[in-house]
């Protein structure tokens, strides 16, 4: 195979995986956003500890779609790194997004909006899950007040391990350019 073809052929395999990550983001987000409300309702229908997994569930959610938004950063980075230059005689796409700041603008808002909405999930979801807690609590219940703690401390662990996964990836989530990657 020519380079020239070999080149045009890696290039459609990464349009088709960028394709598929968006649909995958979509599902991640409409899911989200919908399934984390039944859930949470549906919780307080089930067994009393049941809504102590939800916030779990909210950041699984958030990883799974900083996951896709990497994947898609790391396409277009690919395509921008590696087959543009091949046609110096040519801007490519992604170099010329990256080089107007303002049109990866929206990129990086959806994505922020996309986080605080699910943060705010994220404590609600804790919020609901210490209501339940704090009801063994007022029980006098020993194991309640145990329940408590430990969800209190896996809740803050798994806030602390998903800014720092947020932090870490930021960049690479929401550009292709060097100083993204």
């Amino acid at each position: 195979m020519e380079s020239d073809a070999f080149l045009l052929h890696q290039f459609n395999t990464i349009r088709e995986e960028i394709k598929a990550v968006k649909a995958r983001s979509f599902w991640i987000v409409a899911i989200g956003l919908f399934g984390v409300p039944i859930i949470t309702f549906l919780a307080g229908f089930t067994e009393k500890f049941v809504s102590l997994l939800v916030p779990y569930v909210v950041l699984v959610t958030i990883i799974l779609f900083v996951a896709e938004q990497s994947a898609l950063m790391r396409c277009g980075r690919y395509i921008r790194q590696v087959i543009e230059p091949n046609f110096q005689s040519i801007v490519g796409w992604e170099a010329w997004l990256e080089s107007r700041n303002d049109l990866r603008l929206m990129d990086r808002h959806f994505f922020a909006c996309f986080i605080i909405v699910f943060f705010v999930y994220y404590f609600m979801t804790i919020g609901v899950a210490m209501q339940t807690l704090w009801g063994e609590v007022e029980l006098n219940n020993q194991s309640g007040k145990y329940w408590l703690y430990g969800a209190m401390v896996s809740y803050a662990i798994g806030a602390v391990w998903a800014v720092t996964t947020l932090l870490h990836h930021w960049r690479a989530a929401t550009g292709t350019s060097e100083n993204h990657s």
